[in-house]
């Protein structure tokens, strides 16, 4: 991936299912990070009581690590599922790569 960029999806719960189902299916990425989080937020008026009371919302954040040729495609799937629950994303270019223990080539 020599212009590989990462997209950081911050979900609410209850479209969580939705969004693994849509990553699970394309084929243009290998695979993607999850977690659970608890989102903050002012505008609480899209909290419901129990949020309110708590002072946060269950919420999941996940990260695909693809190709920008790839961004257009990714966003325009995961917009499917968040056309009616609200879903911020935000795309970070990744500088380097590689998986630990890897060895450099020799020189």
């Amino acid at each position: 991936m020599d212009d590989a960029q990462i997209l950081v999806a911050i979900i609410p719960a209850e479209i969580k299912d939705d969004v693994v189902d849509i990553l699970i299916a394309l084929e243009s990425i290998s695979g993607f990070n999850l977690t659970r989080i608890a989102g903050y937020s002012r505008e609480h008026s899209h909290f419901s009581l129990r949020e309110q009371v708590e002072g946060h919302r269950e919420m999941y954040r996940f990260e695909v690590l693809h190709e920008r040729a790839q961004e257009e495609a990714l966003i325009q799937a995961l917009g499917q599922v968040s056309a009616v629950v609200r879903a911020r994303y935000w795309i970070v270019p990744i500088r380097g790569q590689g998986h630990f223990g890897d060895l450099p080539p020799a020189s």
